[in-house]
């Protein structure tokens, strides 16, 4: 069964009329899939087992060629000094440039914390990829 945090969550996604799925249980990681202004991006959430924090991970929103892969450090850099709500970070593994944040959780209004953690997510990586992409093509 998922944590207290989760299923609030995703009750609450529900009421939304948001889709989101349990894709690990042992681990309370959810999944959802958001269409943005200007690009798409799929949403991880992680729950920690104590109901007390939450990882939050947005992926695939810009794809980045082999051959342009150390600009993205600096992309990175200059991303993370324009915006403070979340950390954007190429993750060498998966060949993939994602964002994170990292939220302290109170059981009573963590749905409504999520959500709106993942709106400002949403939001700020549709404002940054026209950034990132005239970053890689200029």
């Amino acid at each position: 069964m998922a944590s207290q945090a989760a299923e609030l969550f995703m009750a609450y996604m529900e009421s939304q009329d948001m889709k989101i799925h349990l894709i690990d249980e042992e681990h309370n990681l959810l999944r959802a899939g958001l269409g943005l202004e200007n690009t798409q991006l799929v949403v991880y959430f992680q729950f920690d087992p104590d109901d007390t924090s939450a990882h939050i991970e947005g992926r695939e929103f810009a794809q980045i060629p082999k051959d342009q892969v150390e600009k993205v450090y600096k992309i990175c850099n200059s991303l993370n000094d324009s915006y403070r709500w979340v950390k954007f970070v190429w993750d060498e593994e998966a060949q993939d440039l994602c964002c994170r944040v990292d939220a302290v959780l109170q059981l009573d209004s963590c749905a409504q914390e999520m959500y709106e953690l993942m709106a400002r997510t949403a939001g700020i990586v549709d404002d940054a990829y026209p950034k990132i992409m005239k970053a890689l093509w200029a």
